[in-house]
């Protein structure tokens, strides 16, 4: 308790900028991957994304599925490799096909629909969790920060439906769209906020790998271990970053 209120407190009281990863780190779950899949999943249906079900895709065969749907056989081989630069790329350049409205209606819906964490597909050895679920705790240390800035990467529609639906107003957002050089993941969201005029941070929140580099570039650094690899928590012990749960 007395951590999350010095971090509060931090938020509130500093000056400068804060830095905020979003999947995992501002929420549990992956919005970015979630609305991918909704979306792919709306079309195989022929129905809207929030009209699906968690009953309809417990029963789905990703088998079949993947058969018809090529991005998802590509992105699901992307995980696989390790790929993660062109995984992002491709959610990015297909959820910018749809209208801003229309991203917004799908985040909203999963956050509604889809908290369940057992709801997965899997293909190829990769597992996808269909699940978000807010944090409370983490929107209201975003909110504090006068200067807050998401730095994702996933799909920019996606953050910012995040963030209009949550109401957070003091905000900048980095995130994925157009060139694959562009893309905030790993150091490259280090570069890409120099890149926007942002000076060393504060402070700066991540959940994984793709965090190390803005993490250690932050003046503080907080790592969410929610769901952290066991590996990322002994390193933030080294090298002596905040560590929460929330």
């Amino acid at each position: 308790m007395n951590q999350m209120m010095d971090l509060q407190m931090r938020c509130t009281a500093a000056v400068g900028y804060a830095l905020f990863d979003m999947d995992g780190t501002l929420f549990d779950g992956d919005l970015g991957e979630t609305a991918f899949l909704l979306s792919l999943l709306g079309e195989y249906y022929l129905t809207d994304a929030w009209n699906l079900t968690a009953s309809m895709l417990r029963s789905l065969d990703v088998t079949r599925f993947a058969a018809q749907e090529g991005r998802f056989r590509q992105y699901c081989t992307y995980l696989k490799e390790g790929n993660y630069v062109d995984a992002y790329q491709l959610t990015a350049n297909y959820m910018a096909s749809h209208s801003p409205q229309t991203v917004k209606r799908i985040c909203a819906y999963a956050f509604e629909a889809f908290a369940d964490p057992t709801l997965r597909l899997s293909y190829n050895e990769v597992t996808l969790a269909l699940f978000v679920r807010l944090d409370p705790v983490m929107l209201s240390l975003i909110k504090a920060c006068s200067q807050a800035v998401v730095v994702s990467a996933s799909p920019r529609s996606v953050v910012e439906a995040f963030v209009e639906l949550n109401d957070i107003r003091a905000v900048s957002i980095i995130a994925a769209e157009g060139r694959v050089e562009d893309l905030p993941y790993a150091e490259a969201k280090v570069r890409l906020a120099q890149r926007a005029g942002i000076r060393t941070p504060f402070i700066a929140f991540g959940n994984s790998e793709g965090d190390i580099a803005m993490l250690n570039w932050a003046e503080h650094a907080v790592l969410r271990a929610n769901d952290a690899s066991p590996s990322l928590v002994q390193k933030a012990d080294q090298m002596q970053w905040t560590v929460i749960t929330t």
